[in-house]
């Protein structure tokens, strides 16, 4: 009887430190996190602010902060390595705001808001961020067009398009509304004089900036000499926030790395100049969302957006309302 009692009290046990452990990466809040204001990697007109989390290791009840134990890799080598498949919905009729995506590998699949794909009937940008599971053969995801004059009968191969620039990404995070990432898009080819028949927004990037290249260079290089511990990063150009990305474990932020890296870059404009935002004025942008939970839902719903997996949190977007 004391033996069955000690093997119930111990499955009880075990079953609230998997709620706990659940709970714990679940928060994305200064609890959990602690931003790095005078520690920041700079180079040239861009500057990441570190975000890492208080308890990384083995002290915090989980291994390195890591929510697929490093069985996680990007859209844009899944696309690279063959081990995912993009399919148009066409039973029933198109439709235009969804792709299907079978995973064919052993991998799970990290897909981020913003990040694109080029081809099909036309070019679309996922709405929001998810994981592919493993082996999950269907999988119908959300998406916008980013290239409003092209329905291809005869769809183009699907590639892997690089993510979006911040000013179109806040769109899809904040409105979720087609009609205003065409307003964004409309007015980043008109910027750069690349206005085109389709309307594509990807024709922005054709041509690749060596400059571009060298600030990859730079940040995928600081990131190999750091630690492993971090969570995020706030991004700086000039005097403004380009925006703040964290996410609820260290293999989902390093996934998720050089994609934000590009669309930082492509986040640059010609008046940037050398980051210029003090520490004070950096935290009080994260005051807005990073205190408690209630603080944070309520700057995001009109500032950002929290994406969940299985509901847990894994992905935090927030952009200065300034």
């Amino acid at each position: 009887m004391l033996k069955s009692l000690l093997i119930i009290r111990c499955f009880f046990i075990f079953i609230l430190i998997g709620f706990l452990h659940v709970q714990i990466i679940a928060q994305l809040t200064y609890n959990e996190l602690s931003v790095q204001y005078d520690s920041p990697w700079t180079f040239k007109k861009l500057q990441l602010i570190p975000v890492r989390f208080k308890a990384a290791g083995s002290d915090a009840g989980f291994a390195d902060n890591k929510m697929f134990n490093g069985n996680l890799i990007s859209f844009g080598d899944a696309m690279n390595q063959h081990k995912i498949v993009v399919k148009e919905m066409t039973s029933g009729g198109a439709d235009v705001s969804t792709l299907m995506i079978k995973n064919k590998s052993k991998n799970n699949i990290m897909l981020m808001s913003g990040e694109m794909v080029q081809g099909g009937k036309q070019d679309r940008a996922f709405g929001k961020t998810i994981i592919i599971p493993a082996r999950k053969s269907k999988n119908y995801v959300s998406v916008f067009c980013v290239e409003k004059g092209r329905w291809d009968d005869k769809a183009k191969a699907f590639r892997h398009g690089g993510t979006a620039d911040a000013k179109v990404r806040k769109q899809i995070d904040v409105t979720q509304r087609q009609s205003k990432i065409w307003k964004q898009i409309d007015t980043a080819l008109i910027l750069t004089n690349k206005k085109n028949s389709t309307s594509a927004y990807l024709k922005t990037f054709e041509q690749v900036n060596p400059e571009d290249s060298s600030y990859l260079r730079y940040f995928i290089n600081r990131m190999k000499n750091s630690d492993s511990a971090y969570a995020g990063f706030i991004a700086v150009t000039g005097n403004r926030i380009i925006n703040a990305e964290i996410f609820a474990g260290t293999d989902l932020c390093l996934t998720g790395y050089i994609e934000n890296i590009k669309s930082y870059v492509r986040s640059l404009t010609s008046t940037d100049s050398v980051p210029s935002k003090t520490h004070d004025e950096v935290k009080s942008f994260t005051d807005k969302f990073l205190p408690d939970k209630a603080t944070q839902k309520k700057y995001l719903s009109v500032n950002g957006r929290m994406y969940y997996d299985n509901g847990n949190v894994i992905h935090l977007v927030a952009y200065d309302n300034q």
